[in-house]
């Protein structure tokens, strides 16, 4: 009988500074926690593999926070705990965050010894005086050289995140960000408009009020697009760009519905129509808190909104068959009359058995989706 796909995904929680826009579940000035945190995660590994028998781990992420201010010897006892307690497919990527001042050429070649295939740097800027606006511990030339290291340790899979629409920034000044990425060996780009998010220092600064307009920020999104495509980078997701095969099978995987495992603090997990999440309490979860606490249960109506919301993220757009197969229904009886509202006025298209989003239907993606959430 075959497996159920799995993806796994784990939360590291430490951050050397947490960034001014950031409302992530970080701490930072905690780092001496870290050992009895990563005990605390064996143990949430070991607690949890019985339920899981029956699948099979095709993506491994760890994200955070900062995981890259793990010692790769906890990445290899973390790995070991995964592959004991789990079946991993034979081609399962294992990806990692990572902040560039975090990491030297033999710290990487450690990782990728150990197996891990694809690292993210968040790199958000190239410019000195944008790192610093931001809150970031790290320099330009940290990032380049930090992109250089998992070059030459073996990575082959490396993302580069970039941030626009930054206070007082301008349509040349991310001109400078896009060219610096293109010149690295970047595989990868996930090219993000800043959100200024409540309770973060961000929305208390009076940096706030020197975004960029609407107009600017949507300027910044069509260079990317422009500057990407001609540098030979698919656009697969509203803001990720890939070269031909390196798309992140692990975030593809939340898109298409595929079901995952959230291990670590505040971790989320999707599994039998289930979303279940842990403990945001630090203490709690290192004296042994691993519960999954359900959060909701998605409703059949509600598992076919999600379909074509995360669906819609995608450049190759939601299939109708797909949506047949998967809930017995034809989409445009659920969803018919929506669908041809933003079909008609050029928001989305159809291509025989693809529904997609234009170009301005982009543009317009968040309002879009939130029909179809209704």
């Amino acid at each position: 009988m075959a497996k159920i796909p799995l993806s796994i995904y784990i939360h590291v929680p430490f951050c050397r500074r947490r960034c001014v826009y950031c409302d992530f579940l970080s701490f930072s000035g905690m780092e001496w926690l870290i050992e009895s945190y990563v005990a605390a995660l064996l143990a949430d590994i070991a607690e949890h593999s019985a339920e899981f028998r029956d699948y099979e781990v095709i993506t491994i992420f760890f994200g955070g926070g900062t995981p890259s201010l793990l010692k790769s010897e906890h990445f290899e006892a973390i790995l070991r705990e995964i592959r004991t307690n789990f079946h991993l497919s034979q081609s399962c990527p294992i990806s990692m965050e990572a902040n560039p001042e975090t990491v030297d050429e033999a710290y990487l070649l450690n990782l990728r010894n150990l197996g891990m295939s694809r690292i993210s740097f968040g790199v958000q800027s190239f410019s000195n005086k944008n790192l610093k606006t931001l809150g970031r511990l790290h320099r330009a030339d940290t990032a380049i050289n930090a992109v250089k290291s998992a070059s030459n340790a073996g990575f082959e899979d490396i993302n580069a995140d970039l941030i626009f629409a930054l206070p007082n920034q301008s349509l040349a000044d991310f001109e400078k960000d896009l060219d610096a990425a293109l010149e690295l060996p970047i595989t990868h780009i996930s090219c993000y408009a800043l959100t200024v998010e409540e309770g973060t220092p961000l929305a208390d600064s009076p940096l706030a009020a020197a975004l960029p307009d609407e107009a600017a920020d949507r300027a910044m999104y069509a260079l990317a697009k422009q500057k990407l495509a001609a540098a030979g980078f698919a656009h697969y997701e509203i803001s990720n760009w890939a070269r031909a095969g390196f798309e992140c099978r692990h975030n593809l995987g939340y898109w298409t519905g595929r079901q995952y495992l959230g291990l670590g603090l505040g971790a989320s997990s999707y599994f039998g129509n289930r979303r279940l999440k842990k403990t945001d309490d630090l203490k709690a979860y290192i004296g042994g808190n691993f519960n999954l606490v359900l959060l909701e249960e998605l409703s059949p109506q509600a598992q076919m909104s999600e379909f074509v919301m995360l669906g819609l993220r995608l450049t190759s757009g939601i299939s109708i068959a797909d949506f047949q197969t998967r809930f017995g229904q034809n989409i445009f009886d659920i969803f018919g009359q929506t669908l041809n509202k933003f079909l008609a006025e050029g928001l989305l298209q159809q291509n025989t058995n693809k529904i997609t989003l234009t170009e301005k239907g982009i543009d317009l993606s968040n309002m879009i989706f939130s029909e179809f959430l209704e």
